[in-house]
């Protein structure tokens, strides 16, 4: 069965802003418009995992743009953490390898 989507789905607004209050804000305003809220080092940096459990607590999804590339073993505790936290999508930098990438897909 193909899976179809919605305009909706099809978009994902980054959250490159400079205080929560933004973040909150502007996910309020077009969370029924947006499928997802993209959730980088920038916002992450400064307001760790709980900015994503709020955006999260609002109904909205998240992909957290961390673009993780470390050992295997590492990359894989840090994927299954942010399985934990909720989010949708996660990236790993490609350059880590192919162990790595599998490491982190078995979260």
């Amino acid at each position: 069965m193909v899976k179809t989507f919605s305009a909706k789905d099809r978009l994902i607004l980054a959250l490159d802003l400079d205080s929560d209050r933004e973040a909150i804000a502007l996910v309020s305003e077009v969370k029924e418009l947006v499928g997802m809220f993209k959730v980088g080092h920038q916002l992450f940096t400064t307001y760790g995992p709980d900015i994503v459990r709020r955006i999260i607590g609002m109904g909205s999804r998240v992909f957290l743009d961390l673009k993780y590339h470390d050992i295997p073993n590492t990359v894989a505790k840090a994927s299954a953490e942010a399985v934990k936290l909720g989010v949708s999508i996660l990236n790993v930098h490609a350059l880590g390898g192919l162990e790595m990438m599998k490491a982190a897909s078995n979260q």
